[in-house]
């Protein structure tokens, strides 16, 4: 019994050690039924083509209509299946699939040999076309915000997306351009050569901006052959920086706030940056139950002109970003929208402000192309649904006009419009019945005092015409009788 348990030991191990190989395709045909090689090594992705294999049959008799057909998902397929009408023992036979590639990489080529097994083809290389494309393009300024005259850097990554070499025929060449003229770049244009298959080149351009205000626009266009043409955008703001450092804040031009905050005014060391539909405020620091009110230095940019609020707990380093978006991340309100306005809060929160108001403005031209009144003015706020804020108009320059409004806390704000609503159907109808009931009323009382005193006046008029024309009659008779006319 023991000789026996040592013998079966050595059988197993003995088969443990023995070469396995495993195959890519399932049910794959052993050397005794089909062997299978590739004649075609590659092809490309995205390209029709043709890959040509050749199947051997290995079994001692002859087969006859047998369809070979090509398997897997790596590729769709306009010709997937091949009737071989007859193969001998020892036969090989030449096959063409039309297929397209959707993959890069090595794939497996596995054909179906009349449902029987599968035959292992090997492996074909799926090269993808060069492709270039901008993953990123970004400025050393991290809000994308320098000042005037300032110098900074914009890089980028340039990827080739494909597996094939990018510039192998015509070097890639990589252009930064400002379509607005407001930034200087060193060495806008350059030659980058050539980038490999599934990598990406990292470039840099030092930029100085200019002395006034505005935006850099900025393009970088990547080009070679092969590999075509990729773009990337990028807007870098030149803005002021508005400080106050005496407790006070700049004004904003023409009228002011009507706010319980109207007098509220920015703590010592706060800077008000504007520019580009976003205006960016800090604050160093502010005392618990404190009335801080912040002016906007171009309310024409969001069209919020004043920011204020209480905070209810001692604050510092804080952050508030007032944009002018294009639509409401969260639904709209049931108005007619002028405009949305987001206001993002760093170091400060709802739970933090006991009483908050935003002065805005809105232009006299769009309330009078759309038919509204100044006093249909309201700015509605969403907090989990729009509500209503309470809202009150508080002045006027030649083009815009100005409100207040009193809101419990800066999220997504939308300012609307509402025209008075028309009379209602049914109290027109109600209306014009009250009059009808009144005069039939009338009627019924005084009717026969009406159709008498119409005789009488009928009467009165006709004596009064029939008399005057035989006088005017007399008058002209004796007028021909003296002068024989």
């Amino acid at each position: 019994m023991k000789v026996k348990y040592i013998f079966g030991l050595a059988i197993i191990l003995a088969l443990t050690m023995l070469p396995v190989s495993y195959s890519a395709c399932s049910n794959a045909c052993s050397s005794a039924q089909y062997t299978c090689s590739l004649t075609t090594s590659s092809m490309t992705k995205g390209s029709s083509g043709t890959l040509t294999s050749s199947v051997t049959n290995q079994q001692s008799q002859s087969q006859s209509s047998v369809t070979a057909t090509i398997l897997g998902n790596w590729f769709s397929g306009e010709t997937t299946s091949q009737v071989i009408s007859s193969i001998t023992a020892g036969e090989s036979k030449s096959l063409d699939f039309t297929i397209t590639p959707n993959s890069d990489g090595s794939n497996d080529v596995c054909i179906d040999m009349g449902g029987t097994c599968t035959a292992d083809c090997g492996q074909v290389t799926i090269n993808s076309a060069a492709d270039l494309s901008i993953v990123s393009l970004t400025s050393s300024d991290s809000d994308n915000s320098v000042a005037p005259s300032a110098s900074f850097t914009v890089s980028a990554t340039i990827q080739n997306t494909g597996t094939e070499i990018a510039g192998s025929t015509a070097a890639m060449t990589a252009t930064l351009v400002d379509s607005n003229g407001k930034c200087t770049i060193t060495d806008a244009s350059r030659t980058v050569g050539t980038v490999a298959g599934l990598a990406s080149s990292s470039q840099s351009w030092s930029v100085s901006a200019g002395s006034a205000t505005g935006t850099c626009a900025f393009t970088l266009t990547a080009t070679s052959t092969p590999g075509g043409t990729g773009t990337g955008t990028l807007s870098v703001t030149i803005a002021s920086t508005t400080a106050t450092t005496s407790g006070s804040s700049s004004s904003s031009s023409g009228g002011g706030s009507g706010g319980s905050l109207a007098k509220a005014k920015a703590p010592e060391g706060t800077t008000v940056k504007t520019a580009s539909s976003e205006t960016v405020i800090r604050i160093p620091s502010t005392a618990k139950n404190m009335e801080v009110g912040i002016d906007i230095d171009s309310p024409a940019e969001t069209g919020v002109r004043r920011i204020a609020f209480i905070s209810s707990a001692d604050l510092s380093n804080v952050s508030i970003t007032i944009k002018k978006i294009s639509s409401s991340p969260a639904g709209t309100p049931n108005a007619e929208v002028y405009s949305y306005i987001q206001v993002d809060l760093v170091n400060l929160s709802d739970a933090k402000i006991s009483t908050a108001e935003l002065d805005f403005q809105v232009e006299k031209s769009w309330l009078t192309s759309k038919g509204y009144s100044s006093d249909a003015v309201r700015l509605s706020r969403y907090a989990a649904q729009w509500s209503e804020l309470p809202t009150q108009e508080t002045g006027s320059d030649a083009a815009n006009v100005f409100y207040n409004a009193k809101t419990p806390g800066f999220s997504v704000f939308a300012v609307t419009a509402i025209k008075a609503a028309p009379p209602d159907n049914e109290e027109i109808k109600n209306a014009v019945g009250n009059v009808a009931e009144k005069v039939r009323q009338i009627w019924e009382s005084y009717g026969w005092y009406i159709t008498l005193a119409t005789l009488a006046v009928a009467l009165i008029i006709g004596w009064i015409y029939y008399h005057g024309h035989q006088h005017i009659k007399d008058a002209r008779y004796q007028f021909q009788k003296k002068y024989k006319i």
